[in-house]
């Protein structure tokens, strides 16, 4: 069986041992205070029996009671502690209006109160019918401020009908005041849960099965009513529990003394040396045990560690899991220290072997010194955390190593690098990744430095160094390349084709990328390879391989958001280009409803606000194409200028500022992409020049405007971007026309006509603006033009002014019986009004839990309720059952 995983340890309530004396007072408060206040804080030094005390009540309480608890450790930041509070959650069905993993990127970006939002809103609508009860066990163990900030926010908007209950050594840094003045709190400190004389009498009892009121007296006396300290008592002799320092429980030197010789020494000798090893496990398991122990009797042991009740609790998991008590478990770790201090590295490197949690498992190889087995974890874990939005807590992984080692490792390098890469910080990646391939290769590891160059090369290519970027790919193409290297060097090809030519380059090139990743390539991979292919939709052939991307994708990473959020985001654009509006409509609402999910990531945000401005343009609406542009100009002030994407962004608001003729737009964002655009980047140096053009045609200056066109026709379909070719060849068939001259105006508009009859892609004709159709449809052009020319530009004004005409409509309203909801929706609100948790309805519809998560979030959103427990009463009032 395998062992229990961190998160699974980290969220279990511990079972509270079946036989230890009632505490009836301390009990009856605890128990009135789970069910009648918002905030209970239970602080006191290690050994008072804060956990004990929780998990008794928390197993009395009412059988309808929500419990999530969390037992927070030193490893756990913000994102961490968060993680791990949502996996709590998780067995209580909580309704998701947001993806969990959402919250990671607004905690990335500060936003910890629109975190704390999320996860409040997710509360409320929590079906707790008799309220529900949150532990944060052992928060002293939080080093990461940020963590008391966020629960801070949790308390100002805890729903009335749920408690907090934190326990810690230390009063947390939280703004506790007015929830004092408010009463809506209680406190349990070391007086509170000190046994008092007569619980240590009936402890003395029930101990010893009889009654000693003298010995028990002084016993307390000794203690001061310290749990810990009692147990300790009586688990060793009555004559050392009464005759030990008075000073003992209060001084950890004179302690771990008394631990050594009155505890572990009076253990046989085969469970001490088990104790010892074992210790610097987090979770006791037999598997665990075994592993590092080396004792094939791990099993046994672990029983008779259980049986002895020796400073452990017992996690509530189907294999029998111990956790020792922090002091025992630092005892024995500096016992072990000082009686074995060779055998450390070792044990922790063995620890780390069987530790599924890619952190901690990081963390122990840190612990141990072993730099190369934390770079190893480090970087095998990167792509599964990137694909979950955890770059940010990788980041901080890196930080944990000296800082000679992050100065001169290849792997952290290129790590920092990967990270980057989904934030566009491309000169971060460019830098990153060359410092790796040199380390790489000074290594003797010539495929992780060819696949740190193949990542360089397409940073390089972003920032605008395409020749030295394609020089960089020849080279790393000239040596043995595994799958991923390949990958990214077909990448490569396809976005500088796409700028360079052949005419067909781009589709052949994608169509090498999507054969090599549907080979088994990662989630995060796709990702890497998908953002912004739909560039050179205009190209033949990359139309069919964006649609396998897509459907690729779909998938290969079911569970990962991002990438379904950007699959659905490159199918839009498909549907744009083929001018398929009725399905657009549907499309956008599911991307808007993607960017809810996450959080409004700004990079989804952005590309969605791009593929909006292009629909809007077409629809010919101008205050929203005006509104679009200045969200557009508002999102690329934040984008990283070490790459030109931004000013492709830019570019995409004069395009549309000029296809609704707003000329002052044109004139003011026009100038700083001339001046940033440099000489390697033909295809935008094309674009700045006909978006020129334009403004010169605009104002009237038709020589200059037909002397620019002229030049650019030739080439505008080779170098084909942002509807570069549409829009040169329309704009030189004004050009002509005005300048009296149909014929040339036909025969600049031909080309054009021709390849979208034979493909079908009228979208990139529709962004040019309903004037620009409309003029030509209307325009005197006599016997220049033949019929079936002219009828196509009548189709393509009528198709314009459809799409004008469906704007202003509205969105379609849907069925009333299923109000939008898909067959599949329905199907998981079926099952989820029969009471079926997201785990049975996922068993039973064949779907991973995270797609019946995202499921019943879209139910809600689209029925407008709050809960599961109001959609079953939804689905039952129109269905029956």
């Amino acid at each position: 069986m395998q062992s229990v995983s961190l998160a699974r340890a980290k969220i279990q309530t511990p079972r509270f041992r079946r036989g230890l004396i009632e505490r009836r007072e301390l009990e009856h408060q605890l128990g009135n205070a789970l069910t009648s206040r918002r905030l209970i804080l239970l602080v006191a030094p290690a050994g008072y029996g804060k956990t004990a005390a929780l998990s008794r009540q928390l197993q009395r309480l009412h059988s309808g009671c929500a419990v999530a608890w969390l037992t927070a450790d030193e490893e756990d930041d913000l994102q961490r502690f968060l993680s791990h509070l949502i996996e709590a959650l998780e067995p209580l069905d909580p309704p998701w209006r947001l993806a969990p993993e959402a919250l990671f990127d607004l905690l990335a970006r500060g936003q910890l109160r629109s975190a704390a939002s999320a996860l409040l809103g997710t509360l409320e609508a929590t079906d707790a019918p008799n309220g529900g009860v949150i532990v944060l066990d052992d928060l002293h163990a939080v080093a990461d401020a940020r963590v008391f900030e966020f629960v801070d926010h949790l308390l100002d908007g805890l729903p009335h009908n749920w408690t907090l209950v934190i326990a810690s050594r230390v009063e947390p840094p939280l703004a506790l005041a007015r929830w004092r003045a408010r009463r809506e709190m209680v406190e349990f400190n070391e007086a509170a849960l000190s046994f008092s004389q007569q619980e240590v009498q009936d402890l003395w009892r029930h101990a010893t099965g009889r009654d000693d009121p003298e010995q028990a007296g002084r016993l307390h006396d000794r203690t001061q009513g310290w749990a810990a300290g009692l147990c300790l008592s009586l688990e060793t002799s009555e004559r050392s529990a009464a005759t030990a320092p008075k000073d003992i429980w209060r001084n950890r030197r004179h302690l771990f003394d008394y631990l050594a010789s009155e505890v572990l020494e009076d253990l046989p000798g085969a469970l001490q040396e088990f104790l010892l090893r074992c210790a610097l496990l987090p979770e006791l398991t037999v598997q665990r045990c075994e592993q590092i122990s080396g004792n094939p009797r791990a099993a046994q042991l672990l029983e008779e560690l259980e049986r002895r009740r020796l400073f452990s609790s017992v996690l509530d998991s189907e294999e029998l899991t111990l956790r020792l008590h922090d002091l025992f478990r630092d005892f024995l770790e500096e016992r072990l220290r000082q009686l074995h201090p060779d055998e450390v590295p070792a044990l922790l490197r063995l620890a780390a072997q069987s530790e599924t949690d890619p952190v901690r498992r990081t963390l122990m190889y840190l612990r141990a010194g072993a730099w190369d087995e934390a770079q190893q974890s480090l970087i095998e874990a990167t792509a599964d955390m990137l694909a979950s939005d955890e770059g940010a807590q990788v980041i901080r992984l890196i930080e944990q190593f000296p800082a000679d080692i992050q100065a001169q490792s290849p792997v952290l390098a290129y790590v920092r690098g990967w990270c980057a890469w989904p934030h566009y910080q491309y000169g971060v990646v460019q830098s990153a990744m060359a410092q790796a391939a040199v380390g790489f290769d000074t290594l003797g590891r010539h495929d992780d430095a060819q696949r740190a160059r193949a990542m360089q090369a397409l940073a390089m290519f972003f920032c605008g160094h395409m020749e030295e970027a394609k020089r960089l790919s020849q080279a790393v193409r000239a040596r043995p390349m595994d799958l991923e290297t390949k990958t990214l060097s077909e990448l490569l090809d396809f976005w500088y084709e796409g700028h360079h030519g052949p005419l067909d380059g781009p589709g052949h090139c994608l169509a090498k990328v999507v054969d090599l990743l549907m080979q088994g390539s990662r989630a995060e991979l796709w990702f890497r390879c998908m953002t912004r292919v739909n560039t050179f939709l205009s190209r033949p052939g990359v139309r069919a391989q964006v649609q396998r991307l897509v459907q690729g994708a779909r998938s290969t990473g079911e569970a990962c958001w991002s990438l379904q959020a950007n699959a659905n985001l490159v199918e839009a654009w498909l549907l744009l280009w083929q001018g398929r509006l009725a399905e657009l409509e549907a499309a956008f609402q599911r991307i808007e409803e993607d960017a809810q999910w996450l959080g409004q990531p700004a990079g989804l945000r952005i590309r969605l606000l791009t593929l909006k401005v292009m629909y809007q343009v077409s629809c010919d609406d101008r205050d929203a194409v005006r509104a679009t542009c200045e969200a557009i100009v508002a999102h690329v002030s934040l984008l990283d200028t070490s790459s030109h994407l931004h000013l492709i962004y830019l570019a995409v608001v004069v395009m549309a500022s000029a296809a609704i003729e707003d000329w002052p737009a044109v004139r003011m964002h026009l100038p700083a992409l001339h001046a940033e655009i440099g000489h390697e980047n033909p295809s935008m140096q094309s674009l700045i020049r006909s978006f020129e053009a334009r403004l010169a045609l605009q104002e009237g200056r038709v020589g200059e405007a037909l002397i620019a066109l002229r030049e650019l026709a030739p080439g505008s379909a080779l170098l084909d971007m942002l509807f570069l070719d549409s829009t040169v060849r329309t704009q030189l068939a004004l050009a002509e026309l005005a300048d009296g001259s149909p014929t040339a105006a036909w025969r600049a508009l031909e080309p054009l006509v021709e390849r979208v009859t034979v493909s079908g892609n009228i979208g990139q004709v529709l962004f040019t603006g309903v004037q620009v159709l409309t003029e030509l449809s209307l325009a005197p052009w006599g016997n220049a033009a033949p019929k079936e020319g002219l009828a196509t530009l009548r189709q393509w004004a009528e198709t314009a002014q459809r799409f004008k005409a469906g704007s202003q409509e509205g969105p379609r309203a849907s069925a009333a019986q299923d109000a939008g909801l898909s067959a599949r929706e329905l199907e998981v609100l079926a099952l989820l009004a029969h009471s079926h948790s997201n785990k049975l309805i996922a068993r039973a519809l064949d779907l991973s839990p995270h797609t019946v998560k995202r499921h019943v979030a879209r139910i809600l959103d689209r029925l407008d309720l709050a809960s599961r427990m109001q959609a079953a009463h939804w689905y039952r009032s129109r269905f029956g059952g």
